[in-house]
């Protein structure tokens, strides 16, 4: 049996904002009957959750934020 290498391809949308000044993407992408998204460039911010596309989006702007008065 081969083994092939395995890749997941995920069909979204890529949002943009700023904070602060800075300009950030954001790829949201539907999983069943929620959304997640990432932020492009920022792996430490974590992976975001919720219901709406929006709200993924304002939980990452929020959590970039966070990040950047700590």
């Amino acid at each position: 049996m081969k083994r092939q290498a395995g890749s997941t391809q995920r069909v979204g949308r890529i949002y943009r904002f700023s904070v602060n000044g800075a300009d950030y993407a954001a790829f949201i992408w539907q999983n069943g009957v929620q959304f997640r998204g990432r932020v492009e460039g920022q792996p430490q911010i974590p992976l975001c959750t919720a219901r709406t596309a929006i709200a993924v989006r304002d939980a990452l702007q929020q959590a970039l934020v966070a990040q950047a008065t700590t």
